[in-house]
């Protein structure tokens, strides 16, 4: 158990901590804590070595007067602000569909195919846990690096392997749990995948239009290696948090791809 000393310590910032300073639903600010550093915002300043120490929810006062609230970051907090992004990546709604449809969690072993900035490779890294493992292939080396990049700032590189080379052909791994296609004709990979994945091994392929879903579909059927095969579009609306004037905001993500799920099986 830990001492009250430690529950103590594990409650207040540290420096080297992320830290989310929560002025309002416009002014978010996720930093990295250093001793004699400064937060600047439209509201005021604060200094780091103001924030370190203190338990986390805690209120801060800014140089007018105004209040933050010192938040520890989510995942989402962390993925939705710390990589760098070189491609269009797949949003948080798409993202959480494809990994619950997947049916991976800890320990799992998973490819990826089309890695992109490392947005789906970093959620596919967090939910296998340090017991699991991704496995990715991209064909373009500076995506790659930045994917690498992006990894080891969310302190989950040692769950990853990206290689240089072509998920349609070059896949080296086997017995694997699931498959994560994001390329522009995933139907070309469908042999690659037989010979990786385990028996009934769920597929999720992202692709942003109809024409590559019906080229998907029809590669299923005349290939015969697809069953239980769905297809979605998730939509997600927000409403603004206001008890007296609740309604939609007027903006939302509407469309951003279609999810492909099917179980492979062996050609019948």
């Amino acid at each position: 158990m830990l001492s009250d000393e430690e529950r103590l310590q594990s409650r207040a910032v540290r420096e080297g901590d992320y830290v989310l300073l929560y002025i309002d639903n416009r002014r978010k600010r996720l930093v990295k804590i250093r001793e004699g550093a400064v937060i600047n915002s439209d509201k005021g300043v604060v200094k780091h070595d103001d924030i370190i120490g203190r338990e986390w929810g805690e209120p801060v006062t800014l140089s007018t007067g105004a209040k933050a609230y010192i938040l520890k970051p989510t995942f989402y907090d962390l993925l939705m602000n710390l990589p760098k992004r070189v491609t269009q990546v797949i949003y948080p709604k798409d993202i959480a569909l494809m990994i619950m449809l997947s049916g991976i969690g800890y320990g799992s072993k998973v490819l990826e195919g089309g890695v992109g900035t490392g947005f789906l490779t970093a959620a596919l890294a967090y939910s296998v846990g340090p017991e699991g493992h991704v496995y990715c292939y991209e064909i373009r080396k500076e995506f790659a690096d930045v994917a690498k990049r992006n990894l080891k700032l969310l302190g989950l590189s040692d769950r990853v392997t990206i290689k240089i080379g072509d998920v349609r052909k070059d896949v080296t791994e086997t017995g694997l749990d699931a498959a994560f296609l994001d390329i522009p004709d995933p139907w070309n990979a469908l042999n690659s995948l037989s010979e990786t994945l385990k028996p009934s091994a769920p597929v999720l392929i992202f692709v942003p239009t109809v024409n590559q879903v019906i080229k998907v579909v029809r590669a299923l059927e005349e290939h015969k290696i697809g069953v239980d095969i769905h297809i979605y579009e998730s939509m997600l609306r927000e409403y603004q948090p206001k008890s007296e004037a609740l309604r939609p905001h007027t903006l939302m993500i509407g469309h951003t791809g279609y999810i492909v799920f099917f179980r492979l099986v062996k050609r019948s």
